[in-house]
């Protein structure tokens, strides 16, 4: 492939804003919640005592909840694109998931042209998208409606919330290796956590599909 110079934008500001607001929150979530379910007191000093760590979990859950829900309000169009990205798998997709991107040295083979999202990146969102509803429908309940709800079905969200916490810790902690550390594609961090462009060069190979739609390259 000849070199192609400049960058494209691939992240708006109020996508990076989001992104930036659910990832404090997350980590948040996850710690206090790491810190109740084993009973690590260091964690809950952090936050001034368990009182205080149970009150960051809380009201990090709201604002987990409430700021996704006013960005989709306010770009719901360019929200209903990214659901309509994630949910079209092509052969491409599956080629991808093939060779997981080249990204496990064992897997051979050519690496398909993906869309904006590669077909990784498409399951990901599907599976944090249901996680986090499964999440918000789960621990709101158990902290809101505590003192009325049956005992059976507060257990019951218990176990929900705890191992769909589990997958999305795994996940996220995966995704934010592949995002930032991993050397084939390290500058997804800097994309969506900073100013957004990406250099056009790797969204060329990277991203193929997606840069072939693009009107403007900035030098």
């Amino acid at each position: 492939m000849s070199e192609i110079n400049g960058k494209v934008l691939k992240h708006g500001e109020q996508t990076r804003t989001m992104h930036w607001m659910h990832m404090i929150t997350f980590i948040l979530l996850a710690l206090t919640g790491i810190g109740f379910y084993f009973d690590i007191g260091f964690i809950g000093g952090i936050f001034g005592g368990e009182a205080n760590a149970s009150l960051v979990h809380r009201w990090a859950g709201v604002v987990f909840t409430v700021g996704p829900a006013l960005y989709i309000l306010l770009n719901f169009e360019r929200f209903a694109r990214f659901m309509d990205t994630i949910a079209t798998f092509t052969k491409d997709d599956f080629g991808w998931l093939k060779t997981m991107g080249g990204y496990i040295p064992f897997l051979k083979g050519d690496v398909p042209p993906q869309d904006k999202y590669n077909a990784g990146q498409k399951m990901l969102g599907h599976l944090i998208i249901i996680g986090c509803l499964l999440m918000i429908l789960t621990g709101f309940p158990m902290w809101l409606w505590r003192g009325v709800l049956p005992a059976a079905f507060l257990a019951f969200c218990y176990n929900i919330h705890f191992w769909v916490a589990v997958i999305l810790i795994l996940a996220i902690a995966g995704h934010f290796f592949l995002a930032a550390i991993h050397p084939k594609s390290r500058v997804e961090f800097a994309s969506m956590m900073m100013d957004g462009y990406i250099d056009a060069e790797i969204s060329a190979h990277h991203n193929e599909k997606w840069f072939n739609s693009l009107q403007e390259v900035k030098e």
